[in-house]
């Protein structure tokens, strides 16, 4: 079975990325399949994460019609039997022009409600030329089901398996993801400032790098914060979580956070924002972590301060992340994408 992966770029190191690599990387490894994983941008050694030497990677350039042309070109000469695109919003309408594809598949990265209005009304449009919509969540499946018949939910895995051990006595709070307006950490910075002097001994340390880089050190200028770090990409984000204490995440919309799923892989609780959708599919709200009212900074702030000033509930929470980490393991996802996607 020859199988197109497709996604705008390979370059960051963020969580669709991971996804797309991870996912190719153990499909590859089963008989019966050769894979193909093609972006706009990024060969193999430009990739923000390491490819299989057994995924063929190519890199099609130049403004969208150029695109369009060459990847119309690319899956005429190929023939494959699925054509799977790693959605942010614009990728999967593009695809849609594309007759020659034999099973078009779409996997959606952000939830619906978060893309503009214009998108929301050409995927309502074009969307019958999909064969299959597969969303991270079930809330996210809801949005689609209006106007999609074959919409299928399919959480992302955690590359990692899941921990053994749990550094209790860890005293910092870690947040990944690009530096962008989705991921709103002003909301976590100002957060931040109403507790950092109940818990002086705590850090927050914030990993990513984005546009909002110079915003958000400005604040921590202005208002004078302490014990708050923008660490900047890390090269080795096992090491981040085996050192962390628990993750907290402050976005405005996510699909499925796949840092969620790695961060529960380490035994981390969470502290969230509701924000649609995602968290709430990882986050049982006082059993592995705290689900925040979306969007209300004190609110968020207090979640943060009663984590942090409470060693039995940051445990019993960890446990429960832990066992909520087993629903997230690849062995059971890939074969979900095997018996419901390119065997369905």
């Amino acid at each position: 079975m020859k199988i197109l992966f497709l996604i705008n770029s390979l370059k960051n190191k963020s969580g669709s990325e991971r996804v797309a690599i991870e996912l190719v990387n153990k499909l590859v490894l089963l008989d019966g399949f050769k894979v193909t994983l093609l972006s706009r941008d990024t060969n193999k050694a430009d990739a923000a994460y390491p490819i299989s030497d057994h995924v063929n990677v190519i890199a099609l350039t130049g403004n969208l019609y150029d695109f369009y042309k060459k990847l119309r070109k690319h899956i005429v000469e190929n023939h494959y039997d699925n054509v799977v695109v790693h959605n942010m919003g614009k990728l999967s309408l593009l695809c849609t022009f594309i007759p020659e594809i034999k099973k078009l598949i779409t996997l959606e990265h952000v939830s619906f409600i978060s893309r503009p209005k214009k998108i929301q009304f050409l995927s309502k449009l074009f969307y019958k030329k999909i064969d299959q919509v597969l969303t991270l969540t079930q809330n996210d499946k809801v949005q689609f089901d209006q106007f999609h018949s074959n919409v299928l939910v399919i959480p992302n895995f955690s590359p990692f398996p899941i921990s053994a051990t749990r550094h209790n006595d860890s005293k910092q709070i870690v947040t990944i993801g690009r530096l962008t307006d989705q991921k709103n950490y002003i909301h976590l910075l100002k957060a931040w400032k109403e507790i950092y002097n109940s818990i002086p001994d705590w850090k927050l340390n914030i990993y990513g790098e984005g546009e909002h880089l110079q915003c958000l050190t400005d604040y921590i200028e202005q208002n004078s914060l302490q014990n708050v770090f923008l660490k900047g990409v890390t090269s080795n984000v096992q090491k981040v979580y085996e050192q962390s204490a628990f993750f907290v995440m402050s976005s405005k919309y996510e699909g499925l956070p796949m840092v969620l799923i790695e961060a529960q892989s380490f035994g981390l609780p969470i502290v969230s924002y509701n924000c649609p959708y995602g968290p709430s599919d990882v986050i049982s709200s006082n059993k592995n972590g705290l689900l925040v009212e979306d969007q209300n900074i004190q609110k968020l702030a207090d979640a943060i301060l009663k984590l942090a000033s409470s060693p039995d509930l940051l445990q019993k929470f960890s446990q429960n992340s832990l066992l909520n980490a087993a629903n997230y393991q690849p062995e059971q996802i890939l074969q979900m994408w095997i018996d419901k996607v390119f065997k369905g």
